[in-house]
């Protein structure tokens, strides 16, 4: 009987051993997992921190190169009578048109936005501050700088300001393109017999074909959406990408609110402010450059506006670039000049057009920018709670 107990002592013991020995075993492998992770993330972060920094260094350096070449292109002397010696009348409407831009584009975001919370004079501090950082940044990332503010300052959720932000630069998208397109046709007509009866009739399907697509937008992104949708299940590869499933969820994100949008009958208001806010954006750009170009002899009949339009649209295009220098310096006015000379000017007139327009253009939006932030982050500025009018 005393065997038996002991026995049973034994084996209760070797069982609790066993027991413990499993738990052991069981926090070693948590923990040797915890620490691959943890491994595997500081690789991720070290790699992100090398890619980033070889991006920096690319960029500044091609910036840096390209300025170089440029001005090696042209006389300092001439860079600098072009910029003291503008023409004042065209350069303070330029400018006037410049500073409107911000109006509709701060009556566009406060509909999409849609709450008392951020005031007009709010919204329109914010774009004031967006327009800077995008002049600095590359690849357009300045356009964040749009949901911090509005999370920071104002409290407006991430989701808000990302799905704002993407309607309207949804609408900005789809109206360059057929400006391209329109001033393209029109440009072809002095290399190219075509007739200006059929040049308007093109434009004018184009434009038919742009207020049809902005009018179904919902349901074209709708049917990218489904696409999408289809490809994910069907390649189990693609669930497993960040960047995809990022996309796809920000994609239903923004058809759900163009629906709202569309719900709330604010959609061809958001349409026609984004129409204003891109014409006049590209004709405060033709003032500019004329500013420049009149001291030299240019009239207006002398500057075509479609051709001025290619060329900074152009310009415009590269600043999405990931390759988009320090504040565009660079790579902005290399972008110009190669279609102003492909557009039939000389390659020292457009340089120095380059320059002289890009730069006027930077002190003007980050002088504004600065002025926006300065008044945001006084202690007097005070903000519109939730549920106050």
């Amino acid at each position: 009987m005393i065997m038996n107990d002991k026995n049973i002592n034994n084996d209760k013991e070797f069982s609790s051993q066993l027991a413990n020995n499993k738990t052991a075993d069981a926090k070693a492998e948590k923990n040797n997992i915890a620490a691959k992770s943890e491994k595997t993330a500081r690789r991720a972060r070290i790699k992100s921190i090398i890619f980033r920094t070889i991006n920096v260094v690319i960029v500044v350096g091609l910036g840096i190169f390209l300025v170089y070449y440029l001005l090696t292109q042209v006389s300092f002397a001439d860079l600098k009578t072009a910029f003291l010696g503008v023409y004042k009348p065209s350069l303070v409407i330029g400018l006037i048109l410049m500073f409107s831009i911000d109006f509709f584009k701060t009556y566009r975001q406060k509909l999409l936005i849609g709450t008392d919370q951020v005031r007009m004079g709010d919204m329109f501090l914010v774009s004031l501050v967006r327009n800077a950082f995008n002049m600095v940044l590359p690849a357009r990332t300045g356009e964040l700088s749009y949901v911090y503010v509005l999370k920071r300052k104002f409290k407006i959720s991430v989701e808000v300001g990302v799905s704002t932000l993407m309607v309207g630069l949804l609408f900005e998208i789809i109206i360059v393109f057929c400006m391209i397109i329109i001033s393209i046709i029109i440009v072809g007509i002095n290399r190219y017999p075509i007739s200006s009866t059929s040049v308007i009739l093109i434009a004018a399907g184009l434009l038919a074909v742009s207020l049809v697509l902005l009018f179904f937008l919902s349901k074209f992104i709708g049917l990218f959406i489904r696409l999408f949708n289809f490809f994910i299940r069907r390649f189990a590869r693609l669930k497993k990408n960040r960047v995809i499933v990022y996309l796809y969820e920000k994609l239903v994100e923004t058809n759900k609110n163009i629906e709202i949008i569309q719900g709330r009958r604010i959609y061809w208001k958001v349409y026609l402010a984004s129409v204003a806010t891109r014409v006049l954006k590209f004709t405060s750009y033709y003032f500019l450059i004329h500013a420049t170009l009149a001291p030299m002899g240019y009239t207006f009949a002398d500057l075509s506006y479609w051709v001025i339009f290619l060329a900074t649209v152009a310009a415009e295009i590269s600043a999405v670039l990931p390759t988009h220098a320090f504040a565009g310096l660079g790579t902005y006015e290399g972008a110009f000049a190669l279609a102003f000379v492909a557009l039939g000017f000389s390659k020292e007139l457009s340089i120095i057009v380059g320059f002289n327009y890009h730069i006027i253009n930077l002190i003007f939006t980050i002088g504004w920018g600065l002025i926006a932030i300065l008044i945001l982050v006084m202690p007097f500025y005070k903000i519109r709670h939730a549920g106050k009018s």
